[in-house]
C-alpha cells in the first residue's frame, strides 16, 4: 500500500513538471547548428510560446523561477546578453497573466492574436535591449523575422503542447 502511495505522488510530481521540463527543453531547436546563418536569425522562439501556452493553460505549474533559469541557460548557451531571453519570457509570462481571464476561453484564434502581440512586444523589446547593449541599432530585419516565423510556428506548436497537455499533466 505505501509503494502505491509513493508511486501516486512521483507520479503527481513528474505531471507537474511537464510544463517547466518542455520549456527548458524548448531552448535546445535555437541551438542547432544548422549550417546557415540566415537558418539561425529565422529559428522560432519555441520557449517563448512554451511560456505562452502554459501561461495561459497552466499557469499554476509554471513557476516564475523556472522560466527565469531556462532563459538564463538559453542566454548562456546561445551567446545572447546574460538575462535578455530570462527577462523576456518572465516579461511574456507576466504579461500573459495579466491578460489570461481575456484569452483563456476564448476560441483559438484569439489565443493565436493574443500570443502575436505578446510576441511582438517581447521581440521589440529582446530587440531595444540588444540595441542598447551594443550602443547602437541592431539590424531589425533578423527579430522581425524571427517574430514572424515565431508567430507562424505557434499553431503547430500549440497543437503539440496540447497533446502534452492532455495526455501527460492532466
Amino acid at each position: 500500500m505505501r509503494v502505491l502511495l509513493i508511486a501516486q505522488q512521483l507520479d503527481h510530481l513528474a505531471r507537474g513538471m511537464v510544463p517547466a521540463a518542455s520549456v527548458a527543453c524548448l531552448i535546445l531547436p535555437a541551438l542547432l547548428p544548422l549550417g546557415a546563418p540566415w537558418l539561425s536569425e529565422a529559428m522560432p522562439h519555441f520557449s517563448m510560446m512554451a511560456v505562452f501556452y502554459w501561461a495561459l493553460y497552466r499557469p499554476d505549474l509554471l513557476p516564475a523561477a523556472a522560466v527565469f533559469c531556462t532563459g538564463l541557460v538559453q542566454d548562456i548557451l546561445s551567446g545572447s546578453p546574460v538575462g535578455l531571453n530570462a527577462l523576456t519570457l518572465l516579461a511574456v509570462l507576466a504579461v500573459t497573466q495579466s491578460q489570461r481571464q481575456a484569452i483563456v476561453f476564448r476560441p483559438f484564434p484569439i489565443a493565436w492574436g493574443g500570443f502575436a502581440l505578446i510576441a511582438a512586444g517581447a521581440f521589440l523589446a529582446m530587440w531595444l535591449l540588444t540595441s542598447l547593449l551594443a550602443l547602437r541599432p541592431v539590424l531589425a530585419p533578423a527579430a522581425l523575422l524571427q517574430c514572424i516565423t515565431t508567430v507562424l510556428v505557434f499553431p503547430v506548436m500549440a497543437w503539440a503542447l496540447v497533446r502534452m497537455h492532455r495526455y501527460l499533466v492532466r
